[in-house]
């Protein structure tokens, strides 16, 4: 198979006898999503550990964005045995948008939504327990409001897993799951740089939940931001806070936060944030977001005045 010479190649477009289920609450129906570029070293684990499931996906659409290396060989191989995934191989290009998110879009296209109770995004470098997606639903199950919810990342050092920490709240782009219907209500996934804290305030806006599960370990096997380096992911990181209309003051106090561990780190950190408020960077015109976007760090900041909380926050 040719992969550059069209614009879209797709392995097993017709496989669809996995759509015959009903799709009722104790049968719900799983689209997983993947976009991945050069993952040979990768990709291969992560889809064992998604066929060994419990409950496994009723569709898995994998994104190939212009791989130079042996991924999508790996995945064809997969492909032509597995009828639930499907490979989708889009040009190479120069161009890539933050975390595959532009792929994601061409999945999307491929998906009619109404036949899924859930929509999940995936990474390509993550391992996954064999009961990850029965414990993730049954958490929505529990809970009919909770739109957006997730696994914890942890990474491997001297054979420890470590947690990259992140607030409760916040479900790692790397690894969402959506309910259909609290993904209908965001309208789409954004593909600009702070896309995945900006679907959660839509759906906080809209009556949704999100939350992360420390409880349930997803190991991730390439730290984020590794083979970048630092002061370009922190830049980076403090213009998503501009781009998401995080207050002034709460990115002050998330300096001083990051100062303790790095100076560096705080100063491009700030200077990200600051150059996009001085250079008035184009970001979203919707009030409600930007009510809600701030209203939830106003509460954090109430909680941060508590002098113990404080110290929690600043050397735990």
């Amino acid at each position: 198979m040719n992969s550059k010479s069209t614009d879209l190649v797709v392995c097993n477009p017709l496989k669809t006898s996995s759509f015959n289920t009903s799709g009722t609450e104790t049968h719900p129906r799983i689209a997983l999503i993947t976009p991945l570029r050069d993952e040979e070293d990768y990709v291969e684990a992560m889809i064992l550990s998604i066929i060994a499931q419990q409950k496994r996906p009723a569709k898995w659409i994998i994104v190939d964005d212009g791989s130079t290396d042996r991924t999508s060989v790996i995945v064809q191989r997969y492909c032509e045995n597995f009828e639930f995934i499907e490979l989708l191989e889009l040009p190479a290009r120069s161009a890539r948008r933050p975390g595959g998110e532009g792929a994601i879009i061409s999945a999307l296209e491929r998906l009619d939504l109404s036949q899924f109770d859930y929509l999940a995004r995936f990474d390509a470098d993550l391992l996954f327990e064999k009961d990850y997606f029965s414990r993730l639903l049954e958490e929505f199950y529990q809970d009919p409001k909770l739109g957006i919810a997730g696994g914890s990342l942890f990474i491997r050092k001297n054979g420890i897993l470590i947690l990259e920490k992140a607030p409760e709240y916040h479900v790692r782009g790397a690894l969402k799951m959506y309910r259909r219907e609290c993904f209908e209500q965001l309208g789409g996934l954004g593909t600009e740089i702070g896309w995945d804290t900006i679907d959660e305030v839509y759906a906080w806006s809209r009556g949704w939940r999100t939350r992360s599960l420390s409880d349930i370990q997803v190991i991730h096997r390439r730290p984020t931001g590794e083979g970048l380096h630092a002061s370009r992911i922190y830049w980076e990181r403090g213009r998503a806070e501009y781009l998401t209309w995080s207050h002034p003051a709460f990115v002050f106090l998330k300096t001083v936060k990051l100062a303790v561990d790095s100076p560096a780190n705080a100063r491009c950190f700030f200077a990200g944030f600051l150059r996009s408020y001085r250079t008035h960077q184009i970001r979203l015109r919707d009030s409600k977001f930007k009510r809600t976007r701030r209203n939830q760090q106003l509460a954090r900041v109430l909680l941060v005045l508590n002098p113990k909380t404080l110290w929690y926050l600043l050397f735990k």
